[in-house]
C-alpha cells in the first residue's frame, strides 16, 4: 500500500485509544474488586498478572495468525475475545471469572497491537511510520490519562444517586 489512508489512520489510531484505555483502566478497578470480593492484596495482585501475562501467551501466535488468516480477521477475533472476557465478567462475577476474564481480555488486547502497528506503517507509509508512531503512543497516552478520570467520575455520579 503505497498512498496513504488516512480513514485507516483514524481507525488504528481509534484502535490505540482503545487498547490503553482498556489496559489503564484496571488500576482503578483493581481496589473496588478487592473491596468487592474481599480479597487480600496477595490474591489482587493476580488480576493484573491474568491480563499482563496473556501479552507474553499470545504475541507470536498473534503474529502466526495473521499470517495464516488476515489483519482483519485477527483484528475482529480480538475484539470479540475481549468483549467475550467482559461481558462473561458482567455476567458471572467472581474472582475466577474476573481471572479468565482478564486473560481473554488480555489475549484480546495483545492480538489488536500486534495487528495495528504494521498495518501503522503500511497505511502511513514507510516514509512517515515514524511520525504517526509518535502520534499513536500521544493518543495512547490521552487514553491512559482519561480512562481513571472516567472512572472516578462515574463513581462519584453512582454514589451521589444512590
Amino acid at each position: 500500500m503505497k498512498n496513504k489512508s488516512p480513514l485507516l489512520i483514524a481507525l488504528i489510531m481509534l484502535i490505540f485509544f482503545v487498547i490503553s484505555f482498556l489496559t489503564n483502566i484496571l488500576g482503578p478497578l483493581i481496589p473496588d474488586i478487592i473491596k468487592s470480593f474481599k480479597l487480600g492484596i496477595g490474591l489482587a495482585g493476580f488480576l493484573p498478572f491474568s491480563f499482563f501475562v496473556a501479552y507474553g501467551f499470545m504475541s507470536v501466535p498473534a503474529g502466526i495468525l495473521i499470517e495464516k488468516y488476515s489483519e482483519k480477521t485477527v483484528m475482529i477475533a480480538a475484539f470479540m475475545l475481549a468483549f467475550i472476557g467482559a461481558l462473561t465478567f458482567a455476567l458471572l462475577p467472581g474472582f475466577a471469572v474476573a481471572l479468565i476474564s482478564l486473560f481473554l481480555i488480555g489475549i484480546g488486547m495483545a492480538m489488536l497491537q500486534v495487528v495495528i502497528n504494521p498495518l501503522l506503517r503500511q497505511s502511513g507509509g514507510e516514509e512517515n511510520f515514524a511520525f504517526y508512531s509518535v502520534l499513536a503512543q500521544l493518543v495512547f497516552g490521552l487514553a491512559s490519562f482519561l480512562s481513571p478520570q472516567l472512572y472516578s467520575y462515574l463513581v462519584k455520579k453512582k454514589k451521589k444517586n444512590d
